[in-house]
């Protein structure tokens, strides 16, 4: 499978990773389509085409039902059942609300049999709790960073804490690893 088809086998997912849809692009065109002659009527050159897609299409249904006699062995209700399951986990997928929550829409779709209205209406209600439009950036912006005690002046440090002496400890060793005496206190 080429790239191209994969990415469009997925776009409809892309909603989950925070892409916005743009523009379809347009399609390859068939290589072996016919090409009006010159001297060719309208007329006929509709006829040629609707064979050529006749064709196209018997020679597709061929390719399937090869495929289907050369792989499994299964029922038409086993596939029907795989197809709707499909299906349903797609929907589900597919749904906006499922971008709010994958891990969740995974659940539902995986781990339970209920049915994809139902699902997505739970992804909803779900969704709805969740803060509207909160970037990483803008939560990120809220955390203060961690500050290291040996970065501080030496009078803001905390004497006597915990962390403070298994600071000191590992700056003590380290220093004796190198050979350096340890400064003092």
């Amino acid at each position: 499978m080429s790239k191209r088809n994969t990415l469009a086998g997925v776009a409809r997912f892309a909603h989950l990773l925070g892409i916005t849809p743009r523009a379809e692009e347009p399609k390859d065109e068939d290589p072996d389509a016919p090409v009006q002659g010159e001297d060719e009527s309208d007329e006929d050159f509709a006829k040629r085409c609707e064979e050529y897609e006749k064709e196209k299409k018997a020679k597709s249904a061929k390719n399937d039902d090869d495929a289907d006699a050369e792989g499994d062995d299964d029922s038409e209700e086993a596939k029907a059942a795989r197809k709707a399951e499909r299906a349903r986990c797609a929907a589900i997928f597919g749904a906006k609300a499922a971008a709010s929550r994958p891990d969740m829409a995974a659940h539902l779709a995986f781990e339970t049999g209920m049915s994809a209205a139902a699902a997505i209406r739970m992804l909803g209600a779900i969704a709805a709790g969740q803060p509207k439009g909160a970037s990483l950036a803008s939560r990120m912006s809220s955390v203060k960073p961690p500050v290291v005690g040996s970065e501080l002046p030496r009078d803001a440090q905390p004497q006597g804490s915990a962390a403070a002496a298994t600071a000191k400890a590992i700056v003590a060793a380290a220093a004796r690893a190198r050979g350096e005496k340890p400064a003092a206190s």
